[in-house]
């Protein structure tokens, strides 16, 4: 998956805050993709995709599951809404992902990359040349 890591490493993530390096990963796609994101929970289990939802003025919303079991799955969901949100790919509403499609595979592979990122940052590693 060279393509996905040239993806990653042309998006060019600065260091990311150690206090909260999901949120500020949110503001650098932001600021990248020129429109708000928000990350909202729902009580709807179904949704663990990190799907998308269009919201009023343009934004987008990350939708994950409300109390989702811990901050690692929690980050992955992020990860994987902030992939498709560069895909430009929402997911299924009900969850389903088809890995069997070429761009399914590349968002759970940028979601990893992404997630790598994240987790180097709350570890206060230095980032990795292609994540």
């Amino acid at each position: 998956m060279k393509r996905v890591q040239a993806t990653v490493r042309d998006l060019r993530i600065p260091p990311l805050d150690r206090t909260d390096p999901l949120g500020d990963l949110v503001a650098v796609f932001e600021q990248r993709l020129g429109y708000s994101i928000t990350v909202v929970a729902t009580e709807n289990g179904s949704i663990i995709n990190g799907a998308l939802e269009s919201r009023p003025g343009g934004g987008t919303a990350i939708v994950v599951p409300a109390g989702t079991s811990t901050p690692n799955r929690r980050r992955h969901l992020v990860c994987r809404g902030l992939a498709r949100c560069l895909y430009r790919e929402p997911g299924h509403r009900t969850g389903r992902i088809d890995y069997s499609t070429t761009t399914e595979q590349e968002i759970e592979y940028t979601a990893l990359l992404l997630g790598r990122h994240v987790e180097n940052a709350q570890q206060g590693r230095a980032r990795s040349g292609a994540a």
